[in-house]
């Protein structure tokens, strides 16, 4: 797995990783950092519910499956089908504990809380996310992703700066593992890698 590098071992260029981020979609940058933001000071249930509501339809999540229907509009969560209170029931509690686990570990900003912990920091929440991912999966379950992707999307929805949006084809092709915590801890060490190479394209022993 090498996502922030080329085929010949060298970092992407921070113009270029900025460029795929906006074309995956006009609205996508501009909702990730909605959430964030709503995010910034605490995590309970109503900014749960509405993370979830505003970035599923963002992900093309809302038209069928579990999530159909699932929106937010004038400061409403729309949630027909009770997907995200079945979400909220399955791994608030948790979710807020791991949230609040984060904050302590932090070390600045949000955008970086997974790189700048310490390792045996990255492995328990890596490792806490992967039993949230399997404890929520069976609530979004689908015949094509048997509730991964879904689970994943909301992880990523309410834990922004550690949890990861896992697509069908990046299971399967990107990642070619469903152990999420893996993931996340190939993430995290590839962030760092691609830090320490810098610009030059040459590895480095420490952080300049």
């Amino acid at each position: 797995m090498k996502i922030l590098f080329t085929k010949r071992g060298h970092p992407r260029a921070a113009k270029e990783i900025k460029t795929c981020v906006e074309s995956f979609g006009g609205g996508y940058n501009r909702i990730v950092c909605k959430i964030i933001e709503s995010s910034k000071d605490a995590l309970n249930k109503d900014i749960f519910g509405q993370n979830v509501a505003i970035l599923m339809p963002n992900f093309m999540m809302t038209r069928a499956g579990p999530f159909k229907g699932v929106g937010f509009a004038h400061g409403t969560v729309k949630d027909p089908n009770g997907q995200i209170a079945a979400c909220w029931d399955a791994i608030g509690k948790r979710t807020i504990e791991l949230r609040g686990f984060v904050d302590e570990q932090g070390r600045g900003l949000r955008t970086r809380g997974l790189v700048e912990m310490s390792r045996t920091a990255q492995e328990e929440v890596a490792s806490e996310l992967w039993h949230l991912l399997n404890k929520l999966s069976p609530v979004c379950w689908t015949e094509n992703s048997f509730g991964l992707v879904g689970a994943s999307k909301v992880l990523f929805a309410v834990l922004p700066e550690v949890a990861l949006p896992v697509d069908n084809a990046e299971w399967k092709k990107v990642f070619r593992t469903i152990d999420y915590r893996e993931i996340i801890m190939k993430m995290a060490e590839e962030i760092v890698e691609c830090e320490l190479m810098g610009t030059s394209g040459k590895r480095r022993d420490k952080p300049v």
